[in-house]
């Protein structure tokens, strides 16, 4: 069986979406918890053991985080740059989902760094005493 000629422009336009999508979201959480109008809460945010220590630690770990924000941004940029580019040159499916999920992979990682210099930043509020 033949595949569809333009699912790899379908799974290619669906990355394009997800990508700018959850980047705009972490961006933005992040932007508000950082300046304090995301209170600590249990569903949104960088929520792990340090940083839900306390109100400070909250908004240092996202402030901290923060300066990180423009990664998102430019693996969005990059991942719709190289995805509008398989659009273009017709690719199939397969090499369109390894890299759309390249692009998620990077996009991960970045996270759960973000999670890491988070971490450090409210635990260094707490041993201060802030």
């Amino acid at each position: 069986m033949e595949p569809e000629p333009h699912a790899g422009a379908v799974f290619a336009s669906i990355f394009i979406v997800a990508e700018i999508a959850v980047a705009a979201v972490l961006v933005i959480v992040s932007w508000r918890a950082a300046t304090g109008r995301l209170a600590r809460n249990q569903w949104t945010g960088i929520r792990t053991p340090s940083t839900m220590r306390s109100d400070q630690a909250w908004v240092a770990g996202h402030r901290a985080a923060l300066r990180l924000m423009p990664l998102y941004v430019a693996n969005a940029v990059s991942a719709c740059g190289l995805l509008l580019a398989a659009i273009v040159r017709s690719w199939p499916v397969g090499p369109v989902m390894i890299l759309g999920l390249g692009c998620v992979v990077v996009l991960v990682a970045i996270a759960l760094y973000a999670a890491v210099v988070a971490g450090k930043a409210a635990r260094r509020t707490a041993a201060r005493g802030i």
